[in-house]
């Protein structure tokens, strides 16, 4: 037992010597990693981390900067002008929503507008317009407008889209056009007038389908229309047309227009608007003269004289009256000078003891002006084609009588109307009366005023418009009671030519507002 006993322990400190190398051996190597599985038996440590284990950095303020609002501004170079009427603003900052506004520029102030179109806040480039060229000027303006009212809707000048503000300015700029158009064009010569009333007018360039106009000349301007006809666009050489050449005047004027309203329809001052050229009206003025022309009315003498309503004389001249012997003119007895060109309400003295009802007019030669006039020995009678043309022909007694027309009342209300009666000719001193109409008779007496014996024109009465009627009368009443006093109950009697009272209906036409 002792032996067995020995072996024993000697066998365990072998096994627990072995035991202790190997945990030596164990502890000198690499500590192997733990495993995925875990088996139930192993306690698991877990580690807690507490808050200062990691510095986490804490955001700093920043300062957020406020944008600089950019200065508005409209860069726009000058440009070429072509029939396209094409033009381009390089670029626009603004500080809204708006506008771009092309405008011309006349006499240094702004005129029509030209086009238009949207813009952005802030940058907007390469901005296109296309405008009507022949309404251009040398010099535009571009203008930044609000969009104020209907966004999209441009509402000027009848809207609130005004033009923007900064630092108390207006935002605009100008730039000038080079004109590189097929611009429209009209010729024409100075001329005889035959008694066809035919006008000669060399060429006419149009870019579009318009008319070309004939005017007469009223204090140094354009002034009575006188003849028209249509043109297509392009080029006409030889153009006639024909006007009432008794109403014509030493210069005339040739104009372009338009058709912009129906087709073939001339809407004279309404939408046929005359043809435009850098800003001005296309006009070509030429002379003119004409056959030897008297227009004179039949009217009574008056303190030895009568009146001319209208002579043309191609140079200095005389207006000479003959009286009638049979029906051709006798001697004569009296004249009047006459400027070159058209004279109008020419007065003649007449030597009265040698007047005839019936007188003769005829024009001459001036042929030493400044002098009085001298027939026969000079200042001979006006040769027509070669031929001696036939007098004109009037009465000193054509009784009297008035001309008409319908009136326009304005469409505002006022307190009084002017109306205005054409001409009236009387031989005693006349009351010229508006009256209201009463079923179809003459009625109350609106206005009135005097005239003298003669040729009277455009006679203004004044009326109270609430007491107008559709229809008015014009009426002639003899002045002969107090001349101040107008009297139509007593002695101012209606003036009567085949027994009934010298009176003229007429209407009144309301304005069109």
């Amino acid at each position: 037992m002792n032996i067995f006993f020995k072996l024993i322990l000697r066998g365990w400190w072998l096994g627990l010597l072995l035991i202790l190398v190997v945990a030596c051996r164990n502890e000198e190597a690499t500590p192997l990693a733990p495993t995925a599985a875990v088996t139930d038996e192993m306690e698991t440590a877990v580690s807690t981390p507490s808050a200062n284990a990691t510095n986490t950095p804490v955001p700093a303020a920043t300062h957020t900067p406020v944008p600089t609002p950019a200065v508005p501004i409209i860069n726009a170079a000058d440009q070429v002008l072509t029939d396209e009427g094409t033009l381009q603003i390089a670029n626009v900052v603004t500080p809204e929503d708006g506008w771009v506004v092309l405008y011309a520029m006349n006499d240094g102030e702004l005129g029509d507008v030209l086009a238009y179109t949207a813009v952005a806040t802030g940058i907007n480039q390469n901005l296109e317009f296309t405008i009507d060229p022949q309404l251009a000027t040398p010099t535009l303006v571009a203008m930044l407008h609000s969009d104020a009212g209907e966004s999209g809707e441009f509402e000027f000048p009848d809207g609130p889209d005004v033009p923007l503000t900064w630092e108390s300015a207006q935002i605009a700029t100008t730039f000038a056009l080079d004109f590189q158009l097929s611009e429209p064009v009209v010729e024409v010569e100075a001329q005889a007038v035959q008694e066809d009333g035919v006008i000669q007018i060399a060429s006419v360039l149009l870019p579009q389908d318009g008319w070309l106009a004939i005017h007469a000349q009223a204090d140094g301007r354009m002034g009575e229309l006188l003849g028209v006809v249509p043109l297509t666009a392009g080029l006409h050489e030889a153009v006639s047309l024909t006007i009432p050449w008794r109403q014509g005047t030493p210069t005339l004027y040739a104009a372009l227009y338009v058709d912009a309203g129906e087709p073939l329809h001339f809407d004279y001052q309404t939408e046929d608007e005359p043809l435009m050229a850098e800003g001005e009206p296309v006009v070509a003025e030429f002379a003119a003269t004409y056959p030897p022309d008297i227009f004179v009315l039949d009217q009574p003498l008056v303190d030895g004289m009568f009146e001319v309503e209208r002579v043309i004389s191609n140079g200095p001249g005389w207006l000479v009256a003959y009286f009638d012997d049979d029906g051709e003119p006798g001697l004569i007895i009296g004249s009047a000078p006459l400027v070159d060109g058209l004279n109008e309400r020419v007065k003649v003295e007449v030597l009265e003891t040698a007047v005839t009802n019936v007188l003769h007019l005829r024009l001459h030669e001036d042929s030493e002006p400044g002098d009085d006039f001298d027939f026969p020995r000079v200042d001979q009678p006006v040769l027509y084609q070669d031929r001696l043309p036939s007098t004109v022909t009037f009465s000193l007694t054509p009784g009297n009588y008035l001309i008409m027309d319908d009136q326009t009342l304005p469409a505002t209300s006022t307190a009084s109307a002017v109306l205005t009666v054409d001409l009236v000719v009387v031989d005693a001193p006349t009351w010229v009366a508006i009256e209201a109409d009463d079923d179809g008779e003459r009625g109350e007496v609106l206005g009135f005023t005097a005239v003298p014996p003669g040729v009277n024109h455009d006679i203004a009465i004044s009326i109270d418009p609430t007491l107008a009627t559709e229809t008015l009368y014009v009426t002639l009443y003899l002045n002969a009671g107090e001349p101040d006093e107008f009297d139509p109950d007593g002695a101012d009697v209606p003036l009567q030519r085949n027994r009934s009272p010298i009176s003229v209906p007429f209407f009144l036409l309301e304005e069109e507002p």
